[in-house]
């Protein structure tokens, strides 16, 4: 029987096989014997391809043949076995994005020692292997182990912080979990960990613009919460918003028109009642499944007696004005609130402020401590003693 070697740092190239998949391994060589070559680096005798194999063989005594590849060092053996693990049907998304990761700085490095060459014949290498920009190196990996920027980007996050138990599941082609939702556990804790606590003191307007969490497909899901982190309507429910109401308080809540319902069952369980709406009129048009959106509906809710606003301070009920970014929504309703209740404490929940307002609390786990509840209460003072 041929006698080959283990590399160390090679071996960890191989993902590992489950209890039961060595075991199913160990009965087909049994009954069949090992109909497949084991893959050897030439004149070295190191395993490539067949590591579970050749353990099995030499322990039954199977016999089995060597089939030799040759390279000129270590870094194309690894291009090698990564390409050839990527080949394979059964590996997993994330499998597959962690041979991506080890094959990027070999195909770096690859492409430096072609240019240098080509330097030193003072003539360039125009070889599709040649990738002499770090853009295009990524490129080439995410087409070759077949996965998104994206899905790579989300697989370095679930190495550092996910549990030994998620990434077994991760490399389980049968299991039930995703890539993407142990990123999405990942990040619920990072910003459940982030997010400030509610502040202590009552308002008498809230301005709000709930993460909402929509039916979509998966892939549609994914594509939003790129940019954010929504929750599901349970969770939006349990906000202790009613802490922070005053006994006369007035509620601005957005509602994309697909989410009407949920957000007058939020209105309910916050403790306010629904009384009118404005519409934001869009200069751009969206996607939709029956209409093509180009509208949200800002709702207004009450608790208590509030007032109503001034006749002369009263908007009108479209609001025209530009889409901007990803879910951002129009500077001047700020200033439609402040018409409509001057002298009122504000606060704006989930907010992503350019800049601290007089008047306004922020609270969200993306405000920046210039736009804290203590510096919107400095603005504040500072603007009453201008009066």
């Amino acid at each position: 029987m041929h006698k080959l070697c283990v590399d160390p740092e090679l071996r960890t190239l191989i993902p590992p096989l489950t209890s039961e998949e060595f075991e199913s391994l160990r009965r087909n060589l049994l009954e069949q014997g090992c109909r497949e070559s084991i893959v050897a680096w030439k004149g070295r005798n190191i395993i490539l391809d067949g590591y579970h194999r050749y353990e099995i063989c030499q322990k039954h005594r199977i016999p089995f043949d060597v089939l030799e590849k040759d390279f000129p060092n270590k870094n194309a053996a690894k291009i090698w076995m990564i390409d050839n693990q990527l080949a394979r049907r059964n590996v997993t998304q994330y499998a597959r994005s962690l041979l991506a990761l080890e094959l990027e700085p070999l195909l770096a490095e690859q492409a430096r020692e072609r240019q240098a060459l080509g330097r030193k014949l003072k003539r360039p290498l125009n070889s599709a292997g040649c990738l002499s920009k770090s853009r295009e190196t990524r490129d080439e990996v995410a087409k070759r182990a077949g996965v998104s920027h994206d899905t790579i980007a989300k697989v370095k996050l679930i190495i550092q912080k996910a549990t030994e138990t998620e990434k077994a599941q991760l490399l389980n082609p049968d299991a039930t979990t995703s890539i993407h939702k142990v990123y999405r556990r990942i990040r619920r804790d990072e910003l459940k960990a982030n997010t400030p606590p509610f502040p202590k003191k009552k308002f008498a307007v809230i301005y709000a613009d709930p993460p909402y969490q929509f039916e979509f497909t998966e892939s549609q899901r994914r594509a939003v919460e790129n940019h954010y982190h929504t929750m599901t309507h349970e969770e939006l429910k349990s906000l202790p918003v009613p802490d922070i109401a005053g006994p006369d308080c007035v509620l601005f809540l957005w509602a994309p028109a697909c989410m009407l319902l949920e957000a007058a069952s939020l209105l309910n369980s916050w403790g306010f009642r629904y009384r009118t709406h404005a519409i934001w009129a869009k200069n751009k048009i969206g996607m939709g499944y029956y209409f093509r959106a180009q509208h949200e509906v800002l709702l207004l809710a009450t608790k208590g007696s509030p007032p109503v606003p001034a006749e002369r301070n009263r908007p009108p009920s479209i609001i025209q004005a530009p889409r901007a970014g990803h879910s951002e929504k129009p500077e001047k309703v700020y200033e439609l609130i402040e018409q409509m209740y001057p002298r009122f404490e504000k606060i704006e929940l989930f907010a992503r402020p350019k800049e601290p307002r007089p008047g306004w609390t922020f609270w969200g786990n993306q405000v920046r401590e210039s736009s804290t509840e203590k510096n919107s209460e400095e603005s504040l003072k500072k603007r009453r003693r201008g009066r």
